[in-house]
């Protein structure tokens, strides 16, 4: 084993020692090997990783068993993010977050990961997580507690968080203004009538989307001269100033014609082509998922034996991304998809030609050591 790169990966973890360290690094290759967080399944692929095939695979498992019942769980968690963060380095471009919760059941327990992510050349990358253990929405004390551990982490002051309907209420919106997080998210209709209203009385008699009630606007917004561009109109809640925006939906859904935001931001175009950035997220958790890990396969119940479960996963998708990202670094005419209506995307993933890449270079726990020897380095990251 590349003892150096031990010595030089355990300064990121500094609550446990280099066995623990050891262990996570091939616990890690083990789940890219097998492409599953099922232990049954990783066990089998240790063999290989290790060098050591004379070992039984029920020992293996013992091992894995013993590395997630490691103490100190959340410093070691915190300690893997940072690294990821270290080696997608520090960008003065990350504009925005994502917010979302995914969530499958594990016999009778619901597993919800709520997951906030910052964007990068259109990636959502997990910052932080917490499992809470529960069906149903986050509370405010959830959301504000992954905010706050995320914070630790990376200053979010500054950033505009994207999330869908579930995470509005009077006292997160307070909370994130005044931490001074951005944000713009999608509402339900009708959602704040009441205050937008209020805002009609006192509007100038210039402004016509100012002037308006909320049913003028929504009235408004069916127009053939506002679908694409919508209608906005400012308001507060608890003092606080927030924009309000209404556009017709994209997708041409009979059920919910018209999409309603609430953001920080003023300028109407920019909230209406900023948010379809909050997809991105989606797109990570099915990359952990069904599109690479498997992670909905992993057979713990315990919350910090999952978001470790977790915290593995994500760093394994943040080194898929950094390689992708480098793939993709000079584009060819390959690399791209065109539709008939004239739209442009990638062929494949950033993702997933990162992880085939890896997928031909990692072939044992040395090969994956050697790689990220490289990225500590500086001399295989193009960041």
């Amino acid at each position: 084993m590349a003892l150096p790169l031990i010595e030089q990966i355990t300064t990121f973890f500094p609550k446990h020692d280099k066995t623990v360290v050891k262990n996570l690094l091939i616990t890690t290759e083990g789940i890219f090997e097998s492409e599953s967080t099922n232990l049954n399944k990783v066990k089998k692929k240790l063999g290989k990783v290790t060098g050591n095939l004379e070992t039984k695979p029920e020992s293996n498992y013992k091992r894995l068993i013993r590395f997630f019942n490691t103490e100190e769980k959340r410093e070691l968690i915190k300690s893997l993010v940072c690294l990821s963060m270290y080696l997608i380095g520090k960008k003065k471009s990350v504009k925005y977050l994502t917010l979302d919760g995914t969530s499958w059941l594990l016999g009778e327990k619901k597993v919800h990961l709520i997951t906030l992510c910052i964007v990068y050349e259109g990636v959502s990358i997990p910052l932080w997580w917490e499992e809470i253990n529960k069906k149903g929405h986050s509370s405010f004390e959830e959301r504000k507690k992954v905010i706050g551990e995320a914070s630790k982490i990376l200053n979010l002051s500054g950033l505009v968080l994207l999330a869908d309907r579930e995470y509005i209420g009077r006292d997160w919106f307070n909370y994130l203004t005044i931490n001074h997080i951005g944000f713009i998210i999608r509402l339900k209709a009708k959602t704040y009538c009441e205050e937008i209203n209020e805002a009609s009385n006192i509007a100038s008699s210039e402004d016509i989307f100012q002037k308006a009630r909320y049913s003028k606007l929504v009235h408004m917004a069916k127009f053939a001269k506002y679908r694409k561009k919508g209608v906005s109109k400012y308001f507060q809640i608890n003092g606080k100033p927030y924009t309000f925006v209404i556009i017709k939906n994209p997708k041409n859904d009979p059920k919910e014609p018209l999409l309603y935001f609430i953001s920080t931001l003023k300028d109407k175009t920019e909230i209406i082509q900023t948010y379809p950035i909050r997809w991105t997220i989606e797109c990570c958790f099915k990359h952990l998922k069904s599109n690479g890990f498997d992670l909905e396969a992993m057979n713990f119940k315990d919350s910090l034996k999952i978001m470790l479960m977790m915290a593995i996963t994500s760093f394994l998708y943040v080194l898929c991304i950094i390689e992708g990202l480098k793939q993709l670094k000079s584009k060819k005419k390959s690399d791209w998809k065109k539709f008939n209506n004239g739209t442009v995307t990638l062929a494949v993933s950033i993702f997933a030609k990162g992880l085939d890449y890896l997928n031909n270079k990692f072939r044992d726990l040395n090969s994956f050591i050697d790689f990220l020897q490289r990225l500590l380095d500086n001399k295989y990251c193009f960041f």
